[in-house]
């Protein structure tokens, strides 16, 4: 049975397709406490959405989907304006979308049809959301016998009607191949940084590894991989082989891009990593630091590694006072420079400096002395490895976090946590977490200014 979910699922990473029809759920990871709370919010915002209306919902014994099928018909037939969770089903196909709302226009039912929408609680609709609606207006044009060429998406602050006419070629592509890898044809794995959030990671990574597949090279896009595929390119070794101006014009990417996916492949296979030595800038106070942030973008903390010890600003909910404190914390210095991990930091000081109309001087002083340290290693380090995140290559330069479920995600949950209690135990854990992080982040700025690992 092709469900709704597959498709979703195939626009995010079409290999979890394969995983789901063909492999022991067992293998399955369970989902981060972070992940569960997302979903948990996302179940909130349909409640919310749902409490607003006046649904219809058929009755029938969950997995007995034809009677379900049949029992939506029913509401559809007599007209009922909102359907809440009916169901569409089609040959090997089932949808069951949040919602199937009333509209003008002929069907047979009458002077009436039907749109689906879907309620998700991203603030932007995204492909894979736009391509499930699509899956079920292919059920219900089937069900109602009209085409609305339109679907509906019940996002966190407002709703889109999204226009399903231009991507019926992509779709029906797409709806091939799924029901090829229910069949059992294997196809889309790629190795990327989002993977270390999959269930499936302990299946994918290590099959990758012991294939050596040729997406292990960190960077690159899954539509690359997916030219290579098309040109027999699949293994790490297959393009070490590959003559290189034939690969680019095959891939359409330029020799020097094509000569770093081999160079990054000849180290994945060696293990050996390349590190071209950088010079810091002059300063008396090389500073690292880290800021941590709630679900909805409220700084909380900001903490810095400064002369091999830790400090922190921090507030539960005045984050005007976190800022002053460390704009005086870095003017107290005068001379410094600010390594932070990633373009966060520098976005999100933007953001606070606006808000909290710092001086101009201030800001622009703070702004020309900060380093991005993500660049640097991406522009003077090959490493081998799938992700270039802090975590990933900290580990490999031997660096521990102390919490075993150290993550971004976490830190937001031990935050609410401390937020509602006030448990000191709760509050050393995001301190500690904190400390690592910026710990971490002084161990890659030695191992690059020294040029080893």
């Amino acid at each position: 049975m092709i469900e709704a979910s597959d498709v979703f699922e195939y626009f995010m990473c079409p290999y979890k397709v394969y995983n789901k029809h063909n492999r022991d759920k067992s293998l399955m990871l369970p989902f981060s406490d972070f992940s569960k709370k997302l979903m948990e919010a996302g179940r909130e915002h349909e409640k919310e959405v749902i409490s607003k209306l006046k649904v219809s919902r058929p009755f029938y014994k969950w997995g007995d989907f034809s009677k379900g099928f049949l029992e939506t018909v029913k509401l559809m037939q007599i007209g009922a304006d909102y359907i809440y969770q009916g169901v569409l089903k089609d040959r090997n196909y089932l949808g069951i979308p949040d919602l199937l709302i009333k509209e003008k226009g002929k069907s047979r039912f009458g002077d009436y049809h039907y749109v689906a929408a879907d309620i998700k609680s991203s603030a932007k609709s995204k492909e894979e959301q736009i391509m499930q609606v699509k899956f079920y207006n292919m059920l219900l044009e089937k069900a109602q016998g009209f085409d609305a060429g339109k679907g509906i998406l019940i996002l966190k602050e407002n709703s889109e009607t999204v226009d399903l006419t231009q991507i019926e070629d992509k779709f029906n592509s797409a709806l091939t191949k799924i029901d090829l890898m229910c069949k059992g044809l294997e196809y889309g794995m790629h190795i990327d940084g989002v993977c270390k959030d999959c269930p499936w990671r302990e299946v994918c990574i290590p099959l990758a590894k012991k294939k050596k597949d040729v997406s292990l090279i960190y960077g690159l896009s899954r539509p690359m991989h997916y030219k290579l595929i098309e040109n027999e390119i699949l293994t790490l070794n297959n393009l070490i082989k590959a003559n290189t101006s034939k690969v680019a014009k095959l891939t359409e990417a330029t020799e020097e891009t094509v000569e770093k996916w081999k160079n990054y492949a000849r180290v994945i296979i060696s293990g050996k990593a390349k590190i071209s030595k950088i010079n810091l800038p002059k300063t008396k106070n090389h500073i690292c630091f880290d800021i941590e942030t709630t679900e909805d973008g409220k700084l909380y903390l900001i903490g810095i590694w400064h002369k091999k010890k830790f400090r922190y600003f921090l507030s539960g909910d005045n984050e005007k006072k976190i800022i002053n404190d460390f704009i005086e914390y870095l003017l107290g210095l005068k001379d410094y420079i600010l390594y932070h991990y990633g373009p966060y930091e520098k976005s999100m000081f933007r953001q606070l400096f606006d808000k909290y109309k710092i001086d101009d001087s201030i800001r622009n002083d703070i702004n020309s002395k900060m380093v991005d340290l993500y660049q640097i290693v991406k522009k003077n380090a090959v490493l081998p490895l799938t992700s270039y995140g802090l975590k990933e290559i900290a580990k490999y330069f031997k660096f521990k976090w102390r919490s075993t479920d150290a993550s971004g995600g976490n830190s937001m949950l031990w935050f609410d946590e401390w937020n509602k209690n006030k448990d000191k135990k709760v509050l050393k854990k995001i301190l500690n977490y904190n400390e690592d992080d910026v710990k971490a982040t002084y161990i890659i700025l030695k191992k690059m200014s020294k040029g080893k690992v």
